[in-house]
């Protein structure tokens, strides 16, 4: 064979072989020519001269040897061994550059190990080339051991075509020709990236690759990979986040509050694909400072190294947005920050595919202004209106994050949230302590448990840090971690990284000093950093004691700097600037960075929060109007937290700024209504039954009216008079934190802790809201932290529901002076570790305590110091005399320990409780579910003799199954001077208690939730209120027959509960509608069933007749099935004036298709309807019958007060006809002017209220608003509450 290369020279040199083959190739080998003329074309783009003889081979290889064997095959002697190993060196080259994500592919593939990944990825000072000869090493070895050489080899190759890239898909074609196999279809249609894009994207793979992760220097960085934990945040709908948008700290340097539905997820998972098809659109939020950044350059990184998850983008931009020229951009050109001849046939070929391939990041929405928010190219990309197929991430701080959650199909919200708690002393380990093994030793020394968790190995330490190292670097470490401790306040700012990272240089630097306030914590930063970056040598560091103080060749420029940065600040936030003053240029003290961009020096501060800082600086030092820039800016969220630090340097001592705190403030707690029907009955139970509501709400003119930033301002003053100050202008002294109204960082709860214990007011009300066992810690210790303080702050009622409590914690909280003259307690624990009967010892510590609510989960009393524990319990509530009411809920699954029996006890002695209630609740799902054990029973005797001796309870409620009372119960005297009685609730029904009924001497409230004749009940004359539960038609019909000719009862509520039976009788509803007729002495009724699914349309028709007739009824809550029969049933409403309140609870009616069907109007919309599903059938119905019916009960009844209207089953999704939106407008209009509606509600149950709900009111709210001002001056606002649970 002869084969003739023609080189780059020209020149041609000859081979002499037994047949000719004619090769030629221009710069690279392009094809062969065989005997015949016929030709093969080559694949390879790129030859290298020490390779051009195995170019050659491959050649041959792929033709086959013409005498021999014509077509492809596999030569004799060629082993899969020997090709792979002729491939050796160009495989290399071509693997260098794609590395680590085809080091994945193979992992994936199972055609390396771990181990290999592992060195592949992790291992240092060797080069990527080099990393690669040991790959191709690697599968040269796995290869020859494989039993299965040949699939070896093409599972390889498989995975080299997987990667999309030209030359490594043309050596892997070549060496599957060679093997006899045909080329995947991938491999067939792979778009071919032209050379300048890839070059390009290759340039940037250099760049960032070798840029580093942790973008400063300064201040130094905090151990190693710590890129922030990350919370993924579940879609919610845009009115929910809007709503609750203030939850995230706006820029603000303290940890975020992780919500209970976060799901933490790892740095790889970001740009996982979503279920749609539709490109990426990823938003990631976060205070300043926590890693938002960082995280980009790890993405990056990642990107750069072929590690960046199951996406493959073929570039990458990064576009931080605080460049000037990138935010304002106009063209997919300008977005290009680094220059390049490439970039515009780069721009062509992504124009052209609309994106596809690309990967651009936004860093920093909240630095554009609002207007680039709202019209740029960066918000057309966003909103797909521009390059649709491309992917977008984009990070902003939390309170500008709003409009970006409210992008069409969201694929994902990424909350970075920094360091956890037991991560900040893993860093602050690694940060002081260099030398790595005494670092690992030192964590090792105070490690609880090596257990990890499912995500990430978390390490559990001890309350107490402590090592036996002599090397000061752990001391100083340990030393740090247990200040830390006791000062939780700074503590909770280390959750972020770049804090975290001043506090540890801070206090290495002032000697283990913590500042109290932020503005120091900064102040002694920029100290710091100016006595590092020195650069006059005439000037001693050791000389600088405070920025106040600095010598006129520092003072100056740091003067001019604040003045840069309050001037960038005020115009929308600029962060990136051009510096024309030389002397700023040659000496910016540490504090800013420059570079280049565009060929021009650019200047920028080291973090946004040091340009605050500086900015108040200049504010509180050198502008003659300093009171009137703070007033300018107060409600400017950029300005939020520079503000913070003005009231540092200034104390807020001027008097005006006393206006900011006398302002009146409505703080109390707004809960859904207490309905008629629940408060007759409460009453009797509740002193306080109000606080009994635990679901809150907020109105339509509800403002963000919640002081965060007056009480993080009062903290940074450590001003006491404006604290008192601002107690006085909060309206009836009471104060709701409730998470329906506020969320606090833990920074937060020490400010708020400052302002209470400063407050120098006995509060009424304190709603703590949900607090975290970290917070309750900050809370107390600012509480108690200056023991000097005459303290004259009291709580009148305190509620609050703790997360993992502790027997030290509530020792605590409960020993706090604020509560030494408390006398009304609603608490919740919810899990933890503590002992119940030493909890309840702490409240009745409580000397002035009259009302005690607490909800439990108990842990076993064991042991004898236990034991003796509950007796001194059970004689602590016997010698009680200020506690009149007591609650005790507890949740267990099979102990019935001896707190409570101790409790029961102690109050069968008590001569002072009037109001006892206690509720064990124990629920068997299912049958596999183990037995109530007997032996975990009550005692014998002990609720006989309650029932026997106690000689004060008017009201006693007992929820316990039976499977915890004694067998042997036997009541037969009841001599408690009860009035009102309550047995059982939905799950824990207690039959046996119900023999007690009839030996009660008098009874004016009676609520049974476990079915009872009728007349057991009437054996009470007095009777007022009834709460009674039905299984069968008899007993329905029994009860209302009775109450035909009944003149004393005046509240009812009939629980229907049927197991198999039809209660919905004819004749029950002849019954019914008699009481309604004929009785006109009862006020509420409530009739509702708890698992109905369909009520019969006649059920309606006898209600409908008996109200017709009624004139008694104040307050109404009946179920109804959804039927033409609604109008009829809402124009009967319409006219019973004497209605206040009506609950209407709305559900499926299966007639209700076949009578629509017979409406001659709507005969072809019924049988379009048919074809939908039930929820569609549903929503059509009420929009088209039930809010028009709504509507126009409104407009007739004037008097009605409170309605609610539950629709359960709607959907959500259904696309809105175009009079659905007027519809609601009409009901909207009516509810703002009716002359006595106080509140209306629309439950939707489980599903989140229809977009069509929300957005029509948004909408209209504010003309709404307005019109009800100029009509009703003098009535309340309505509330309108849109809910689902």
């Amino acid at each position: 064979m002869h084969i003739f290369m023609i080189p780059q020279t020209g020149n041609t040199n000859c081979y002499q072989c037994t047949s000719i083959v004619t090769v030629t190739g221009v710069n690279s080998l392009q094809s062969v020519v065989m005997p015949g003329g016929s030709s093969s074309d080559l694949i390879y783009n790129y030859f290298f001269s020490g390779v051009a003889y195995l170019h050659l081979l491959h050649l041959i290889l792929l033709s086959g040897d013409v005498e021999r064997n014509p077509g492809p095959g596999l030569i004799a002697g060629n082993t899969p061994s020997t090709i792979l190993r002729k491939n050796y060196a160009i495989l290399i080259d071509a693997i260098t550059d794609n590395l680590y994500r085809i080091t994945n592919g193979l992992y994936a593939k199972g055609l390396i190990s771990m181990e290999t990944v592992s060195h592949i990825q992790t291992a240092t000072g060797i080069s990527d080339l080099i990393k690669s000869s040991q790959l191709v090493s690697v599968l040269q070895r796995r290869l020859e051991a494989s039993v299965y050489p040949d699939q070896y080899l093409i599972d390889i190759c498989h995975v080299l075509i997987n990667q999309r890239h030209l030359t490594i898909t043309d050596i892997a074609t070549s060496i599957l020709h060679h093997l006899g196999q045909s080329i995947p279809d991938n491999a067939t249609f792979i778009t071919l990236i032209p050379d300048d894009v890839q070059g390009y994207a290759d340039d940037m793979r250099q760049h960032y690759k070798h840029q580093p992760i942790v973008a400063i220097d300064w201040p130094p960085r905090v151990g190693k990979d710590f890129f922030g934990r990350l919370a993924l945040v579940e879609k919610q709908d845009h009115s929910t986040q809007a709503e609750s948008a203030w939850y995230l700290l706006r820029g603000q340097v303290d940890k975020i509050v992780k919500l209970p539905k976060d799901k933490e997820i790892s740095v790889e998972d970001v740009l996982q694909p979503t279920d749609n098809s539709l490109s990426l659109r990823v938003v990631i939020d976060g205070p300043p400072g926590i890693g938002k950044t960082t995280l980009c350059r790890k993405l990056l990184n990642s990107w750069a190294n072929g590690a960046l998850g199951p996406q493959q983008y073929d570039l990458v931009l990064y576009c931080p947005l605080r460049n000037s020229q990138i935010a304002t951009a106009t063209t997919l050109a300008e977005l290009f920050e680094y220059k390049s001849p490439k970039v515009s046939k780069a721009v062509d070929w992504l124009s052209d595919r609309e994106g596809k391939g690309l990967l651009i990041i936004f860093d920093g929405w909240d630095e554009l202004s609002e207007q680039l928010r709202k019209s740029s190219i960066a918000t057309s990309i966003i909103h797909r209106k521009q390059l649709r197929h491309c992917s977008v991430i984009v990070t902003s701080r939390s309170y500008a994050s709003i409009s970006l959650l409210e992008v069409d199909n969201l694929s994902r919200h990424v909350q970075v949230i920094g360091f956890f708690e037991h991560e900040i002393s893993t860093v602050i380990i690694q940060t002081l302590q260099k030398d790595q093994k005494l670092a690992q030793k030192l964590i090792d020394e105070n490690k609880t448990s090596s257990k990890t968790k499912e995500l990430n190995s978390h390490v559990e330490y001890k309350p107490h840090f402590a090592t036996v190292q002599s090397n000061k670097d752990s001391q100083l470490a340990v030393k740090l971690i247990n200040d830390l401790k006791v000062r939780s306040d700074v503590l909770s700012l280390c959750y972020v990284p770049l804090v975290c990272s001043m506090v540890i240089l801070v206090y290495c630097k002032e000697g283990g000093h913590l500042p109290t306030t932020l503005t120091q914590l900064y102040e002694n930063f920029i100290l710091q950093t100016i006595r590092r970056h020195i650069k006059r040598h005439d000037i001693n560091p050791r000389s600088l004691n405070t920025l106040s103080s600095l010598p006129s060749q520092l003072s100056r420029p740091l003067q001019e700097m604040c003045q840069i940065a309050y001037t960038n600040l005020a115009n929308n936030t600029k962060m990136v600037f051009s510096l024309h003053n030389e002397v700023v240029k040659e000496d910016y003290l540490g504090l800013m960075t420059t570079f280049i961009e565009y060929d021009e020096e650019k200047y920028q501060f080291l973090h946004l929060s040091i340009q605050e800082f500086l900015a108040a600086w200049w504010i509180a030092k050198h502008e003659k109007k300093t009171q009137e820039v703070f007033k300018n800016h107060f409600d400017d969220d950029h300005f939020r937290m520079c503000l913070r630090f003005v009231a540092g340097l200034t104390h807020l001592e001027h008097e005006s700024y006393q206006q900011y705190f006398n302002k009146q403030l409505d703080l109390q707690c707004k809960r859904e209504p207490l309905y008629g029907l629940e408060s007759c009955y409460l009453s009797y139970f509740c002193k306080n039954s109000e606080i009994t509501k635990y679901t809150h709400i907020k109105s339509l003119d509800d403002v963000d009216n919640v002081p965060i930033l007056l009480l993080q301002l009062l903290y940074e003053t450590q001003h006491t008079a404006l604290c008192q100050l601002l107690a006085q202008s909060i309206k009836n002294h009471s104060l709701c934190l409730d998470e329906g109204q506020m969320s606090l960082s833990l920074y937060d709860w020490l400010c708020l802790a400052y302002f209470i214990n400063n407050s120098n007011t006995t509060w009424n009300h304190l709603h703590l809201g949900n607090v975290s066992k970290h917070a309750v810690s900050v809370f107390t210790a600012g509480l108690t932290n200056n023991s000097l303080h005459v303290v004259q702050t009291q709580c009148k009622i305190l509620e609050v529901k703790l997360d993992d409590p502790t027997n030290e914690l509530m020792h605590k909280l409960l020993q706090l002076s604020l509560l030494d003259n408390i006398q009304e307690c609603y608490c919740e624990l919810v899990s933890g570790q503590y002992v119940s009967c030493l909890v309840l010892l702490q409240f009745l510590n409580l000397h002035q305590l009259r009302i005690l609510h607490l909800t439990m989960t108990d842990t076993p009393t064991v042991g004898n110091v236990y034991t003796n524990k509950c007796v001194e319990l059970e004689k602590r509530i016997e010698m009680n005399s200020t506690l009149e009411e007591m609650k005790i809920e507890h949740s267990a699954d099979e102990v019935i320990s001896n707190t409570i029996i101790s409790v029961i006890r102690g109050v069968t002695k008590n001569k002072k409780i009037t109001s006892f209630s206690v509720s064990i609740f124990y629920i068997r799902v299912d049958d596999y579910d183990p037995p109530f054990d007997p032996s975990y029973c009550l005692p014998d005797g002990v609720l006989e003799q309650l029932l026997k001796d106690n000689s004060s309870l008017q009201a006693l409620s007992l929820d316990i199954p039976d499977e915890a009372l004694p067998s042997s119960l036997n009541i037969v005297e009841v001599n408690t001077p009860l009035t009102a009685l309550q047995i059982g609730k939905i799950f824990c029904n207690p039959s046996k208690m119900t023999l007690l009924i009839p030996l009660m001497k008098r009874c004016n409230c009676l609520m049974l939730h476990e079915p009872c004749p009728p007349h057991f009940s009437f054996s009470h004359l007095n009777l007022h209120t009834l709460t009674l539960q039905l299984k069968t038609a008899e007993s329905a019909i029994e009860l209302f027959t009775f109450l035909q000719m009944n003149t004393t009862l005046q509240v009812l509520i009939v629980e229907i509960r049927r197991e198999g039976v039809t209660v919905y009788t004819s004749c029950m509803g002849t019954s019914l509608q008699g009481m309604l007729t004929q009785n006109q002495t009862l006020k509420c009724f409530e009739i509702y069933d708890y698992f109905v699914e369909c009520i019969p349309n006649s059920f309606l028709s006898f209600l409908i007749t008996g109200l017709r007739h009624n004139t008694s009824l104040q307050r109404l809550n009946v179920n109804i099935p959804f039927n033409k029969d609604i109008t009829t049933f809402t124009d009967i409403i319409s006219q019973k004036n004497n209605l206040a309140e009506l609950i209407m609870n709305f559900t499926f009616a299966k007639e209700a298709f076949d009578v629509y069907l017979h409406s001659d109007s709507r005969e072809e919309v019924a049988k379009e309807i048919l074809k939908l599903r039930r929820e569609q059938f549903l929503t059509f119905w009420m929009y088209e019958l039930l809010l028009p019916a709504v509507t126009n009960m409104l407009s007739l009844h004037m008097t009605i007060r409170r309605l609610r209207i539950n629709c359960l089953g709607i959907d959500n999704e259904s696309k809105p006809l175009p009079n659905w939106k007027e519809t609601l407008q009409h009901l909207y209009k009516t509810i703002f002017i009716h002359p006595s509606l106080e509140y209306i509600e629309i439950n939707f149950g489980i599903i989140p209220p229809p977009s069509l709900f929300v957005g029509t009111l948004k909408d209209q709210k504010k003309t709404l608003i307005d019109k009800h001002r100029k009509e009703q001056p003098y009535k309340p606002l309505p509330i309108v509450n849109i809910k689902h649970l």
